[in-house]
This record gives C-alpha cells, sequence and structure tokens, in this order.
C-alpha cells in the first residue's frame, strides 16, 4: 500500500520584474518525489513552461529544491509565498 507523506510536500515561489518561477516538491501517484520546476511571464496570460525530475529519494529532492531556491534569490528575484 503506497504512502503518501503530504506533510513534506514543500511549494515556494517568486517573482521578478514581469517574471515568476516557482519551485513545487511532491509525490505522484506511484509514491516518487518530483521536483516541478515551472516559469514564465507574470504579464502574459498562459501558464509558462515546466519540467519535472524524478528524484531517488526525498533527501535528493530536497538538496535540488534549495538549490533551485538559492538560484532563484541570487538572480535577483523576490520570495512571494512558501
Amino acid at each position: 500500500m503506497l504512502s503518501y507523506q503530504l506533510d513534506q510536500h514543500l511549494y515556494s515561489s517568486w517573482q521578478k520584474d514581469t517574471r515568476f518561477y516557482i519551485v513545487e516538491l511532491s509525490q505522484d501517484l506511484w509514491g516518487n518525489w518530483l521536483l516541478k520546476k515551472t516559469w514564465g511571464s507574470a504579464t502574459k496570460r498562459d501558464f509558462g513552461r515546466s519540467i519535472s525530475t524524478i528524484c531517488p529519494d526525498y533527501e535528493t529532492g530536497i538538496t535540488l529544491y534549495h538549490q533551485a531556491k538559492k538560484r532563484r534569490l541570487s538572480r535577483g528575484y523576490e520570495l512571494i509565498s512558501t
């Protein structure tokens, strides 16, 4: 039986000028940990682009999540929500 760890799911979003960036760490239907990155224009009426990476375990997902956060901050993005 699959066990979902909803309390460990993470979400952060940033904005810079007219750009947005979202990072999510969550589980898929099979219990795999996924890191999903979404980015695009905050002024256009589209959903931007996204890419999902399957993580071998939660610890790897956490590492990738924090790397993405660090990169956004170093590029001048402002944290909107966590």
